[in-house]
C-alpha cells in the first residue's frame, strides 16, 4: 500500500471540516448525526472516524483558529482590543458568514447537555479567557507579558467573552441590531 503524504492527509481533514460546516449550517448542530457528515464527506465510515472519532473532536477542529488562536497559538504582541475585534470579525457579516455565529450558539447550547462537548467548549473558553486576562494584566502593569493576572483581570476577560457570546447569539438570529456600533461598544468597554 503506497504511503500518502501529510499534505494529502491535511487536505482530507480540511475537506471533512468543510463538509461538516456545510451540513451544520443546513441542518443545525444538534440535528446533525455523524452519519450525515460522513455521507457529505464522501468517505467511508471507517476512514472518517480515523480522522474524527466523535462530534466533539470534529467541533474542536472546526473552532480551531476561531478560538482566538492563529496557527494554534495566541499572537504574542496583540492588545486586548485587537483580540476582541478579531473575535467579533469571525461572526460579523459581511466579513464572515452568520453560519459561524449559528454554530457557536449551537455548540454552547449542546454543551449544556453533552459532557464531551462541554469539555471541549470549556477548555477553549478557559484558554481564551486566561489569555485575555494575561493581556489585561500586561496592559495594566505596563509589562511585556510575564505578569500574573489578578482576579479582576480574569473577571474582566470573562465579562468580555460573555458579551461576545451574546453578540454571536444576536448575529445568529439576525436580530435587528447595528452590529458595527455594538461591536465598537464591546471593544471600547473591554479594551
Amino acid at each position: 500500500m503506497p504511503k500518502v503524504s501529510q499534505e494529502y492527509l491535511n487536505a482530507r481533514r480540511r475537506g471533512i471540516v468543510e463538509a461538516a460546516r456545510a451540513v451544520f449550517a443546513e441542518r443545525g448542530f444538534a440535528a446533525t448525526p455523524m452519519t450525515a457528515i460522513v455521507s457529505a464527506s464522501g468517505l467511508s465510515t471507517g476512514t472518517f472516524y480515523r480522522y474524527f472519532p466523535s462530534k466533539a473532536a470534529l467541533v474542536a477542529e472546526i473552532v480551531s483558529g476561531r478560538d482566538g488562536t492563529e496557527g494554534g497559538t495566541f499572537p504574542a504582541d496583540e492588545a486586548p482590543g485587537d483580540l476582541l475585534r478579531r473575535l467579533i470579525s469571525y461572526v460579523t457579516p459581511p466579513g464572515a458568514s452568520a453560519d459561524h455565529a449559528r454554530l457557536v450558539v449551537q455548540i454552547w447550547a449542546e454543551a449544556s447537555t453533552s459532557g464531551e462537548l462541554a469539555a471541549v467548549a470549556v477548555s477553549r473558553h478557559t484558554s481564551l479567557r486566561d489569555h485575555l486576562a494575561h493581556l489585561y494584566a500586561r496592559e495594566r502593569q505596563g509589562g511585556t507579558g510575564g505578569e500574573e493576572p489578578a482576579a479582576a483581570d480574569r473577571t474582566r476577560a470573562e465579562a468580555a467573552l460573555a458579551a461576545l457570546i451574546g453578540y454571536a447569539t444576536l448575529t445568529a438570529v439576525d436580530a435587528p441590531t447595528d452590529f458595527t456600533a455594538l461591536g465598537l461598544e464591546i471593544v471600547a468597554a473591554f479594551s
